[in-house]
């Protein structure tokens, strides 16, 4: 196997870790924010949900970018042998995320008021410090991942997400004890707002367990490149305030990229909390409605999406090595099979919550009333356009950063970002849909996306999407599936709700309406679909799909 081969397939494994990583904290974030979920009022979800939005485009500026910008500047000169200088980058880096971050943190603890409501400048105020920590744990990532290493920064997040989960919820109940023993009384807001910060004090405790983790296994690492560094002859050595132009230089493209990305999440909030507030909306309904859609929409829509993330990501390396032979019509192959399991992913999710959105929010946030369960079931109704339309964005992001136009997905987000506003405001002023104006606004959003990627794509690479064994074998099976689960679950849930409670029938209900679904949506597209065995082998796990259909002769 040649060299470069080598590096390609290493390249692939390691990203695919990363993304396994990614995928296992996103499963552990959604089963610890149930309970934590629970645990708060909706006043308290909404004061959560704001801060957390808030820390995370903030955090986006100041270190996010650090890991990439540090890895790809250390691994050119780990390529040369330059280990002083890689010693140098990272003292450098280290002083970088000190000086930025530490203003990133004094500029969220003093503006805090000026950023969310009055209720969550607690909650934001206690994740201050943890933007400082996370300057240092993005530089720690970076070291590890210039040396083509994966497993420390994928072990890091997953040790954030255990920590985070069983410290949010030990000290949301231990705020709200305190809140108590202050005076305030279960149900105020001061009481709900020390819930929150009990929330957000997990996150800084979960940050402060992977630095702590990073930085054991740096000091392991530590006498190896000490040893590196003495037989290092290089002869000029990078000033520091050419390590910090270095960074600046990287850094600022992946700064305003991701910006582009993530910043509708906060102007969303800004806007709907803005206007619902001059409209004459009470502070508390405001931040309860927000809270549900940030706390438990979101938290569920982001299970799928996440999962096309992770196909996106493995789409690059192979889309990149087809386009670099100008090989298009592998190019195409790949696409399509990605754009099919995306689709075979949030296909039937959109439908399943569209049709079993209230019994699984009933299992799920069970502390809701039935007017605030009606809410979040509709929004799972009304977003599974989005889940769909955001996997296909996600597929397309990676082919255009595989065949090298990573600008493109930068220009049509940032062109949908300014329309998406634009249709955002008269939705809350003018109709009056309140916090449904969110979810149609983002579904707008991720067309205008879709539509000009895809445009590009389709000129490049002379890509056309395949709509029957793309869209329509999905979706025709999700609606049989969809069919098949109402029913299942409403014909149980009338016959448990006789021997047992009302909660444990509804749940008993829809876990096995779920597990119908599962096998129904299955056996839907391979007869309606013809998929064959070459394709099932193309999807995650696609030997066992291929015995499981194979016993029950499908195929």
């Amino acid at each position: 196997m040649g060299k470069n081969n080598r590096v390609a397939k290493n390249f692939a494994v390691q990203a695919s870790i990363l993304a396994i990583a990614s995928i296992v904290s996103k499963l552990i974030g959604m089963l610890y924010n149930i309970p934590f979920a629970n645990i708060l009022s909706k006043e308290g979800n909404g004061y959560y949900g704001a801060a957390q939005t808030v820390y995370a485009l903030i955090l986006l500026i100041a270190t996010f970018s650090i890991p990439a910008a540090v890895s790809k500047i250390m691994a050119e000169r780990i390529e040369k042998g330059e280990y002083r200088n890689v010693k140098r980058i990272f003292n450098g880096a280290m002083l970088y995320v000190f000086v930025v971050g530490g203003i990133a943190a004094i500029v969220t603890y003093i503006g805090a008021p000026y950023f969310v409501t009055e209720n969550a400048v607690f909650s934001l105020r206690v994740l201050a410090p943890t933007i400082f920590l996370s300057g240092f744990l993005s530089v720690y990532r970076g070291y590890f991942q210039a040396y083509g290493n994966m497993v420390p920064t994928s072990i890091s997040q997953i040790v954030e997400q255990i920590f985070n989960a069983v410290v949010s919820i030990v000290a949301a109940i231990l705020f709200m004890k305190w809140a108590m023993a202050l005076g305030y009384e279960k149900g105020t807001t001061s009481y709900d707002s020390f819930g929150a910060a009990g929330g957000t004090f997990g996150t800084g405790v979960a940050v402060l367990a992977g630095l702590i983790y990073m930085v054991v296994l740096f000091r392991k690492e530590k006498k190896d490149l000490g040893q590196r560094m003495q037989e290092d002859t290089t002869e000029h050595l990078l000033s520091y305030k050419e390590v910090i132009k270095l960074l600046l230089l990287i850094a600022t493209p992946i700064i305003f990229s991701s910006f582009i990305y993530n910043v509708n999440v906060t102007l969303d909030m800004t806007i709907f909390q803005k206007m619902m507030g001059y409209m004459g909306m009470d502070g508390e309904v405001i931040d309860g409605q927000y809270g549900m859609y940030s706390r438990m929409y979101l938290v569920l829509a982001n299970v799928p999406i996440a999962m096309a993330a992770a196909v996106a990501s493995a789409v690059i390396p192979s889309v990149s090595s087809a386009y670099s032979v100008n090989n298009k019509v592998e190019c195409n192959r790949k696409i399509t099979q990605s754009m099919q399991l995306t689709m075979v992913l949030t296909v039937p999710c959109a439908v399943g919550f569209a049709v079993l959105g209230k019994p699984v929010v009933r299992l799920l946030y069970y502390s809701l009333s039935a007017n605030d369960t009606n809410m979040v079931a509709n929004l799972l109704l009304l977003g599974g356009v989005s889940i769909v339309l955001y996997g296909v964005s996600s597929v397309f992001n990676g082919v255009l950063q595989g065949i090298g136009k990573v600008n493109v997905p930068v220009i049509s987000s940032a062109v949908a970002l300014v329309l998406h506003v634009i249709v955002l405001v008269p939705l809350i002023s003018v109709i009056k849909l309140g916090i449904y104006s969110l979810i149609l606004a983002t579904a707008f959003y991720a067309i205008v996306v879709v539509i000009m990627n895809y445009r590009v794509i389709k000129k490049e690479l002379e890509y056309k999407v395949e709509w029957k064994q793309t869209l329509g074998v999905p979706f025709l099976s999700a609606i049989i599936m969809g069919i098949v689960a109402f029913f299942a679950y409403w014909g149980m849930d009338v016959v448990f709700k006789n021997v047992m409670s009302e909660y444990v029938s509804n749940a008993v209900a829809t876990l096995i309406a779920i597990c119908i679904a599962v096998g129904v949506y299955f056996i839907s597209m391979i007869k309606i679909g013809g998929y064959t065995e070459e394709m099932l082998l193309a999807f995650p796990k696609g030997s066992l799909l291929v015995k499981i259909a194979r016993k029950l002769h499908l195929i």
